[in-house]
């Protein structure tokens, strides 16, 4: 197998450190989704987990092993407050995903 050569860097390529934010963003809205059925309510709820992190003291967030895996439980528990406070919807959304 005869290895890729690598590309020169493009003066206008995006810093990886915001692909890694707009990648990290689609995998969370994507959870969001298939927790809550729903693009809008998705999008809500990966926002509230963002405004819960920026507004984590730096401390905080530091002390954190691993940011993503804390993004992903916070997201998780709106998720499921949610589906918790809107009867209707969780009513319909665990009736097609019932094993």
């Amino acid at each position: 197998m005869v290895p890729e050569p690598l590309r020169p860097l493009r003066s206008n390529a995006l810093p990886s450190a915001f692909c890694v934010v707009v990648a990290e963003r689609r995998l969370l809205k994507n959870l969001a989704y298939h927790l809550l059925g729903s693009v809008d309510a998705a999008e809500d709820a990966v926002q509230a987990t963002y405004t819960v992190w920026y507004t984590m003291p730096d401390d905080k967030q530091d002390g954190l092993d691993s940011p993503f895996t804390w993004l992903v439980g916070m997201l998780v528990q709106i998720c499921i407050g949610l589906l918790e406070s809107s009867p209707t919807q969780t009513a319909g959304h665990t009736a097609g995903h019932v094993l």
